[in-house]
């Protein structure tokens, strides 16, 4: 009985252990997003791109083992199993006999260990050629690899492999994660039509949250700066007007991605912002551009994206300015209540970071792509607001509201009509009534508290003068509709 229950016991054990070693190659609903770009530069077929999405699906038994079902754009491509630290991929049967199952990554290998690449459009390692033969592999084609390091990244182990006779074009494996290099189709067969084909892997999302995104593991550890319908206001000024733009966040199907409408996506990683130029995430970015790094410290660089031009011919592609801005200096202020890194920039031009909320003058630091044709007539002049559903994160202190400068016309709460026009100009305050003749009553408090004018008003105008530099909160209640007017001003 004993000896029995010693033989349950290990075995309990040894099933653990097979547990602890799963990783994200054995979690049914495991993503991986691979950029697919075809530039086909002879064909004049145009410019396009797309993501190519690698999926794990439900289990299935194939000769009594467990497998996974590997999906490729939502259409089989064979079985996928994680055994210990080996990774393992069996291909749909195609009557040449290479369907044979083949490891994908094996992370027991150290340093100095070699193994072999084979041809085009064949996944897999192969640790001799007698491996690679018995799939009918040419073997004049196989390419011999040495790992150069190792490490642990996050509690991932993580390989650094290269060609063995020049050691060059070093790829890095990450457990649970793949090569950089694609994750599964390390190699692709150029086509004949003439089109440029590159992979590189950019985003794996498992469980619900994202991994891994543009060569980092993501930490997790960090309180998220973006969600979902957080909403920025801006103030941008062209030849023509000077009007206000929104840019609003919508949550997508991929962990951590947002859609900012028809000008691209945005993604947060490590207290990074990431922006990426498409207009749905099934597209290749036609940029990765990191918009903010809120982990930089004064003294630090800053590389941000200035413009992009699109330049009209097949042969040519996008050209893109950066601008370097340097940290002058960083402290904690209160917006709202809240507690908030700021960064100072300069280079050329001046900035200011604020954590959570973004730039002071534009909501991404680079010109918006929703207007190609006036990107080089317009330009940003400040961030009027900033707000996540109904919290304001951030208001301009020259703005009453987002969209509305202190000294315009003030409208009633209850309607549309104007009650009040405000100026400010030289320490003077006017308050031009427009609204009921009832009596209604107007109320001045500087920034403090303290009260600084309570005037009752029958139309005409009230003006309040000797007012000193700061921000002053006034209230004008009405009688007749029994409502409230509240504003704020600014006195320079």
């Amino acid at each position: 009985m004993k000896t029995k229950f010693t033989f349950l016991c290990c075995l309990a054990m040894v099933w653990c252990a097979s547990l602890a070693a799963q990783t994200e190659f054995s979690k049914t609903g495991t993503c991986w997003y691979v950029p697919y770009e075809h530039d086909n530069i002879f064909a004049h077929k145009g410019y396009h791109t797309r993501m190519d999405l690698y999926c794990l699906g439900e289990d299935t038994l194939l000769a009594g083992e467990s497998w996974k079902k590997l999906y490729y754009n939502e259409k089989l491509q064979g079985a996928f199993r994680e055994v210990g630290k080996k990774v393992w991929y069996k291909p749909l049967p195609d009557g040449t006999g290479r369907d044979l199952p083949r490891v994908l990554y094996d992370f027991s290998m150290r340093v100095g260990d070699k193994f072999y690449y084979a041809e085009y459009e064949v996944p897999g390692i192969f640790r001799n050629e007698e491996e690679a033969e018995a799939l009918g592999l040419d073997l004049s084609v196989l390419q011999e690899m040495t790992v150069t390091r190792a490490d642990t990244v996050e509690g991932r182990r993580v390989l650094y492999v290269a060609q063995t006779n020049w050691l060059v074009n070093e790829e890095r494996w990450i457990e649970g994660i793949g090569s950089e290099c694609g994750f599964f189709e390390r190699w692709r067969e150029f086509a004949t039509d003439g089109s440029i084909i590159n992979t590189r892997l950019l985003s794996v999302v498992a469980d619900g949250k994202t991994l891994y995104f543009n060569g980092e593991l993501v930490k997790n550890e960090l309180s998220p700066m973006l969600s979902e319908g957080m909403l920025w206001h801006q103030e941008e000024e062209g030849y023509d007007e000077t009007r206000i733009v929104s840019y609003g966040l919508r949550a997508t199907d991929v962990s951590g991605c947002y859609s900012l409408g028809d000008i691209g996506l945005i993604q947060e990683i490590n207290g990074k912002i990431y922006y990426l130029a498409c207009n749905r995430i099934d597209e290749f970015p036609r940029f990765i551009a990191c918009c903010y790094d809120f982990t930089l410290e004064k003294g630090d660089k800053a590389v941000v994206v200035n413009t992009v031009h699109d330049v009209m011919t097949q042969y040519c592609p996008k050209t893109i300015d950066y601008d370097t801005l340097y940290v002058t200096d960083v402290d904690t202020v209160e917006y709202n209540g809240i507690a908030r890194k700021r960064l100072f920039l300069d280079g050329g031009q001046q900035d200011v970071w604020v954590e959570g909320i973004g730039s002071l003058k534009r909501f991404i630091p680079f010109v918006s792509l929703n207007d190609q044709e006036n990107w080089n007539m317009a330009y940003s002049r400040r961030l009027t607001c900033c707000y996540r559903g109904d919290e304001c994160l951030y208001l301009h202190p020259d703005y009453i509201d987002c969209t509305t400068l202190k000294g315009e016309s003030v409208h009633s709460a209850k309607g549309t009509r104007t009650l009040l026009d405000v100026r400010v100009s030289d320490g003077t305050a006017a308050f031009y009534w427009t609204g009921s003749s009832r009596a209604d009553r107007l109320y001045v408090y500087a920034s403090d508290g303290g009260k600084v004018a309570d005037i009752r008003m029958d139309g005409g105008t009230v003006e309040i003068r000797g007012l000193k530099p700061g921000i002053y909160y006034y209230r004008l209640e009405l009688k007749d509709t029994e409502e409230a007017v509240a504003g704020k001003l600014l006195v320079r």
